[in-house]
């Protein structure tokens, strides 16, 4: 809390007004509405009297080792927003040092001050000669952030200072900075890594980033459309779980992943429904796609990924576990009174 708000919020919990406190420091009565303004401060005489009269530590007083709480970060960074909309960007910076010269130290306000600062100079309409000193204040925001900050802050000032050498050809320490992140957070390092080594001409390591990051980024895409498959189904939607279930076989073609993941929503979705015919038809579909070899090489998306040598045979290793489950599951309970059920786990269990 500002100086200003400890000396009104004390004066008025201690039950005294302006005029009191002006009589006991010796001073007038326009001089203690300035203070509780925050438009001039006592005098460093007056510290020490003033804090002893509000019952307050001079420490607290002067708000050493104090920083602004999320709420007023968001606060101060809305008023910088504005002053830049009505002011334009000089005035949004102006007003942002303003902030930082009160709390220096402050990792969430230095962070956010630096991103908000950063899109606006974006958005100015300076001429680059214009933009370069704002630029470099702003880049030293970041590192002020990065060094003071832990965590999250740490991390993610990091990271946009990575970028930002990148971006400006300072390769060494665009690595430096990349080394200091950790290999898991929410900002993934691994694509600032690609970029950094597609521009040093590194190709190959790039692409092997890359690749692996769009068959993950895939995978997950599968793992979500499942599930909304489902609750489409059990809100009545089945038209749209069958569309849904569709769009993950389409992405499957689309992206040359492995025809067992198309294979999967359609079996599920008729376990769900426990409609025999169609969950033994899909199940047909599903155990032949699992021992198709995943074709990887066919496609220009995968390139540079290792699992291209093994990629065969990883069905057949595959297999003996999935049949294990279908013969556990509960949702396949109803198909096993069918004899197409049991010959078909025979059929390909013959095959393991």
């Amino acid at each position: 809390m500002p100086m200003n708000e400890i000396i009104r919020e004390q004066r008025k919990a201690l039950g005294l007004t302006q005029e009191q406190v002006a009589d006991y420091l010796g001073v007038t009565a326009p001089a203690v509405n300035k203070w509780e303004k925050g438009a001039t401060c006592p005098d460093i005489a007056l510290l020490s009297p003033l804090a002893r009269l509000l019952r307050v530590d001079p420490n607290t007083l002067l708000c050493f080792g104090e920083g602004p709480t999320g709420q007023e970060v968001a606060r101060l960074c809305s008023e910088i927003g504005a002053a830049m909309r009505t002011g334009g960007f000089a005035r949004g910076f102006d007003l942002a040092m303003t902030h930082l010269r009160t709390y220096p130290a402050c990792a969430p306000l230095l962070h956010s001050a630096a991103m908000l600062l950063d899109g606006g100079l974006m958005m100015s309409g300076l001429s680059p000669e214009e933009r370069e000193p704002y630029a470099a204040r702003i880049i030293t925001l970041y590192e002020r952030a990065a060094d003071c900050g832990d965590g999250e802050i740490r991390v993610s000032s990091t990271f946009l200072l990575a970028s930002k050498h990148i971006a400006s050809g300072q390769y060494d320490s665009a690595q430096a900075l990349l080394d200091r992140l950790p290999e898991r957070s929410a900002m993934d390092k691994r694509l600032l890594q690609a970029n950094l080594w597609a521009r040093q001409g590194k190709l190959a390591q790039a692409a092997e980033v890359l690749e692996s990051r769009l068959l993950s980024a895939l995978n997950e895409l599968q793992a979500l459309l499942l599930p909304l498959a489902e609750i489409a189904r059990k809100e009545g939607r089945a038209g749209d779980a069958d569309r849904i279930a569709e769009m993950a076989g389409q992405a499957v073609d689309l992206f040359g992943q492995w025809s067992y993941a198309a294979a999967v929503p359609p079996f599920q979705l008729a376990l769900a429904r426990e409609d025999a015919a169609a969950a033994l038809a899909r199940l047909s579909e599903l155990l032949e796609a699992v021992l198709a070899p995943w074709d990887c090489c066919s496609s220009p998306l995968y390139r540079h990924l290792p699992l291209r040598e093994s990629s065969g045979d990883f069905g057949a290793q595959f297999l003996p576990a999935l049949l294990a489950d279908l013969e556990s599951d509960p949702g396949c309970d109803f198909l096993r009174t069918s004899p197409e059920f049991h010959a078909l786990i025979a059929r390909y269990r013959a095959k393991c």
